[in-house]
């Protein structure tokens, strides 16, 4: 019995059938992506990236936490991304902003962040931002 739910379960078990050169491949992609990505903040002095966190609200219930698009990118590159609550959509369910920043720059991006969390919270607990 797997400790892993069935659809988590079901990804590891097809990450394992990569080959080595396929593997490699892949490796080699995340290295020119990060880069890539490293070479734009530098030339254009960007601390962090600011997008949505997903195409579209929350979805009800437990079963997914919705699309993964948004932060796919990020991942391969293995940069570090948050999730901020950044209000709600129309039917209530929550909407977020990831920030993102430089590969092995955790630190930076939580410096970063920390004082943006504040303002969400304390905007959306005074306007009562939707």
């Amino acid at each position: 019995e797997s400790l892993y739910r069935p659809r988590t379960a079901a990804a590891l078990r097809e990450g394992q059938m990569v080959g080595e050169e396929e593997l490699a491949e892949a490796r080699a992609g995340r290295a020119l992506l990060r880069a890539d990505l490293e070479n734009r903040m530098a030339e254009a002095v960007i601390d962090l990236w600011i997008s949505p966190a997903t195409t579209e609200p929350a979805p009800e219930g437990l079963e997914s936490t919705g699309s993964p698009i948004m932060n796919l990118p990020w991942t391969y590159a293995g940069s570090p991304a948050i999730t901020l609550p950044a209000g709600t959509a129309s039917n209530g369910l929550p909407l977020g902003l990831q920030c993102t920043g430089a590969a092995m720059a955790d630190e930076a991006l939580l410096a970063w962040v920390a004082p943006m969390a504040d303002l969400l919270t304390s905007q959306s607990s005074v306007t009562g931002i939707r």
